[in-house]
């Protein structure tokens, strides 16, 4: 079946018009019909197709969107991340430091008590030995003092 196409009269078309009208004439009604039922078929069917295209365009345009968000979204997730991670490795080295601090501190306060328990030992021996000076001392007066 071949289409036939409509077009809308202009002054400057009115020569094709009335060439178009008397073609027109000369075809049976039916057939007429029947031309105008297959195009109105076929113009509703690219209408359907239209639409189906349309909406998939949409859908692709939400996807894309949703994509796009998705996309920013990982992106500043990333980011949070790579800052946690920071974050967790500055409080990492920040535990580290302290435990070193404890454990210099400790030591440090185990070197005072020897080194007090030392003092302590000294003290004991400085007065043990001036006591002992003190008793010689007293015994040389005594050895001199029967001379």
């Amino acid at each position: 079946m071949a289409l036939i196409a409509l077009t809308v009269n202009s002054p400057s078309q009115d020569d094709s018009s009335r060439r178009l009208a008397k073609r027109l004439a000369e075809i049976p009604n039916e057939r007429l019909v029947e031309e105008v039922i297959a195009s109105w078929d076929d113009n509703v069917r690219l209408e359907g197709e239209i639409a189906i295209l349309r909406r998939r365009l949409r859908e692709f345009e939400i996807s894309n969107a949703t994509e796009s968000r998705n996309i920013a979204l990982t992106s500043e997730l990333e980011e949070k991340l790579r800052i946690a991670i920071s974050k967790n490795s500055q409080l990492e080295k920040k535990l580290q430091n302290e435990k070193i601090r404890r454990e210099v501190g400790q030591l440090d306060s185990e070197k005072i008590v020897e080194i007090q328990e030392r003092n302590a030992k000294l003290l004991r021996n400085e007065e043990e030995l001036l006591l002992l000076i003190h008793d010689m001392e007293e015994e040389l007066r005594r050895l001199t003092s029967i001379d």
